[in-house]
């Protein structure tokens, strides 16, 4: 009897152990997939900054071309008060 409870005490042992294991497999999988996603987030921010400074060159490309339109419209005023 008291052999059997041994048996069935090492079986239960060795399940645990199996358990113990597989959680130490997922706790790193999801260490890993935590720095995956850690990496992703900083190349997205990387990305946005990226967009920002563009929007920005954008814009400012914009107001440059109004004030060439701008600047041509008056010349254009000019010449033909000058030709007519």
């Amino acid at each position: 009897m008291i052999s059997v409870i041994s048996y069935q005490l090492s079986v239960i042992s060795y399940q645990l152990s199996v358990i113990s294991y597989q959680l130490s497999v997922i706790s790193y999988q999801l260490s890993v997939i935590s720095y995956q996603l850690s990496v992703i987030s900083y190349q997205l921010s990387v990305i946005s900054y990226q967009l920002s400074v563009i929007s920005y060159q954008l814009s400012v490309i914009s107001y440059q071309l109004s004030v060439i339109s701008y600047q041509l419209s008056v010349h254009r005023l000019l010449f033909t008060e000058n030709t007519s």
